[in-house]
């Protein structure tokens, strides 16, 4: 293969290259060089996919907590609605009635002041 590119090299630049032991061997030692720099850049990434995904499983399981915190609030809220309306309820009758004294009162008023 290394033949193979000499030549193609020689085609397009029209200068030869040999290759020599020594330049093998630098060849070599570059391309070990270049996967130790790969390899270091493969291993960073993997270890941010991991820290990423472990805060995937972290959220999730917080969402999880939160739901149940979520339905035991939802039930306290119904009991609280629930209270409120019969509250409501309550004031309605007490303000009909009041309403009614209100009209009673008018009505003395109007017969006293006639």
């Amino acid at each position: 293969m290394v033949t193979d590119v000499c030549q193609l090299y020689f085609e397009r630049m029209r200068r030869n290259v040999y290759v020599t032991p020594k330049s093998y061997l630098s060849f070599i030692a570059f391309y070990k060089d270049l996967y130790v720099v790969k390899w270091k850049g493969i291993d960073v990434e993997q270890k941010n996919i991991l820290s990423g995904l472990a805060k995937l499983k972290e959220a999730a399981e917080g969402v999880g907590e939160m739901k149940k915190l979520l339905q035991a609030e939802d039930v306290k809220l119904r009991h609280a609605a629930e209270e409120t309306n019969k509250l409501i309820a309550v004031l309605t009758v007490e303000n009909e009635a009041a309403e009614k004294k209100t009209i009673e009162v008018q009505n003395t008023k109007v017969a006293c002041v006639a």
